[in-house]
């Protein structure tokens, strides 16, 4: 069983990584293992880990289940304040949040065979130093988690997602290959290429190899985020979710829209005129503004409304399309409210996307200021959305946010219950804003507070207000969203000041921290 670059063995004694180094367990942290990762995304209390790990000793604390945990992450490389295997929810236990990789034979991913044709041509040692050199590029390309296999046998890969097949023929120009990428699922191919290998050009194999490498990895890219056809299932993800995601799956680095940049960069070059593209590649924007707490608004918005005006004209015949479009002129806030509104519910009523369609209707009745309306259309996609998905765990943190605007404070904590419960990470990422002025803050959210930078703490706040609370047109939703952070900032960390985004969009709470333009 393989959880990101960990490969544990099936009763959890020991686990190896990438870097083939290997860890084992004693039976207590097997057993403790066995319980988190049987009961993934759940939260175990402390005293179901002390039943299954202290075999019936009646004097063992819970505390020492406390112990046990420290360890295990320590052999895992995980930390308590930014995990990946396993998250503390303080007062109630632990639970694992790591999601299992495929379920392949060496975790595969690409194949490279069946290689077809004459039995001389696929026993030439050229032929064979090519093929090494494509399998090695690719794997340069994949996240250390992908497997690469290289069997030129018939059947090789059957179980692997893609597929690369060679075709070999010779004439007087040299030996001609024919190397094409096949989805598994289906048989579909997604891209054939051709090179010619000629004799004496042993040299040049490894940049041919290259080449055909990143053409592989830019074309399994495409295939996991371009829409097919003008059609959507209700389920399905919004643009930036089903990038991101793609991103991830590729990606040798943490800052995942890099992977993104990269590949539309590619994309757009093919096909300027693309309106599929324009709003990939303005929803990849969107997404830098998410993800990245250094992005610039004031340089990326123009550019995404650029990009969105610029596929209009071409996508009223395609729901998900108009859908994409609508979200993106909702969130850069210049004054294309009005139009949004139009595409999204001409989408509504054309389109089969219904878990998209309520999460960009819940955001523009949010801008409206129809609070109650948006919790409706957001618990909606929610109810639609496939469980545990990230698409459903945004969802939930709109759902959240918007409920501490509400003022409603039973149904504020029963949805951060929900959400924590779906994706226990989120309680770090989020808690403290989500926090009540009022209640006494939990231990690990308290550290977690007073670990963090003052400057990093400004930047959260300032991107806390971009993303989620100059979205509220009332100023009381506004400070509501506001008073519990600050708040808890001025009882715990009295000294800090708040970056004057929380003095615009608040100004009722400037009595309660030191505002700070710095």
């Amino acid at each position: 069983m393989r959880f990101g670059d960990l490969i544990f063995d099936a009763r959890f004694r020991y686990a190896s990584d990438g870097r083939a180094r290997s860890i084992t367990f004693t039976p207590a942290e097997s057993a403790a293992l066995e319980l988190l990762i049987g009961h993934a995304g759940r939260i175990l209390p402390r005293q179901r880990l002390l039943d299954v790990t202290q075999r019936g000793d009646a004097d063992a604390l819970e505390r020492s289940v406390d112990l046990l945990i420290n360890r295990l992450r320590a052999k895992l490389g995980d930390a308590a304040r930014a995990p990946r295997y396993i998250a503390t929810s303080y007062g109630e236990g632990y639970s694992w949040i790591a999601a299992a990789a495929p379920d392949l034979p060496e975790s595969l991913y690409v194949a490279i065979g069946p290689v077809a044709g004459p039995e001389r041509l696929r026993a030439d040692p050229s032929i064979h130093a090519f093929l090494t050199a494509l399998a090695d590029a690719l794997r340069e390309r994949l996240p250390s988690e992908r497997g690469v296999s290289l069997h030129p046998g018939a059947q090789a890969g059957a179980a692997a997602p893609f597929r690369v097949e060679i075709g070999l023929r010779q004439d007087d120009a040299g030996v001609h290959c024919a190397v094409a990428l096949r989805q598994a699922a289906g048989g579909h191919t997604l891209r054939a290429d051709r090179l010619v290998i000629r004799p004496g050009e042993a040299p040049d194999l490894v940049r041919a190899a290259a080449a055909c490498a990143e053409s592989i990895k830019s074309e399994i890219w495409r295939s996991q985020t371009r829409a097919r056809g003008e059609h959507a299932g209700p389920t399905d993800e919004p643009f930036e979710l089903r990038m991101h995601r793609a991103a991830l799956l590729l990606s040798r680095s943490p800052q995942s829209w890099l992977e993104s940049a990269e590949e539309l960069d590619k994309l757009r070059a093919e096909h300027p005129d693309d309106p599929q593209t324009a709003l990939m590649s303005a929803s990849h924007l969107y997404a830098r503004l998410v993800l990245d707490l250094d992005s610039q608004p004031a340089e990326l918005e123009p550019r995404i409304e650029a990009q969105v005006f610029q596929a209009l004209p071409h996508i009223r015949d395609n729901p998900m399309l108009m859908l994409a479009a609508a979200k993106l002129l909702c969130f850069v806030g210049r004054g294309h409210l009005d139009l949004a509104e139009a595409l999204a519910e001409e989408a509504f009523a054309q389109g089969t996307a219904y878990a998209s369609a309520f999460a960009v209707l819940g955001q523009l009745k949010l801008n409206r200021g129809r609070l109650a309306e948006a919790v409706s259309d957001f618990d909606q996609g929610i109810e639609l959305a496939e469980p545990g998905s990230e698409f459903q765990v945004f969802l939930q943190v709109l759902k959240c946010t918007t409920l501490v605007a509400t003022g409603d404070r039973a149904a504020s904590e029963q949805a951060n219950r929900d959400l924590y419960q779906t994706k226990p990470l989120t309680r770090m990422q989020l808690g403290l804003f989500l926090t009540h002025p009022d209640e006494d803050l939990p231990d690990d959210l308290r550290q977690l507070l007073l670990g963090l930078d003052a400057a990093l703490l400004r930047r959260m706040l300032a991107h806390y207000d971009y993303l989620f609370v100059r979205r509220v047109p009332d100023a009381s939703g506004r400070e509501r969203m506001f008073r519990g952070i600050v708040t808890q900032m001025a009882r715990h960390r009295a000294g800090d000041g708040l970056p004057p985004e929380v003095a615009a969009s608040a100004p009722g709470l400037a009595d309660n921290g030191r505002t700070d333009a710095v």
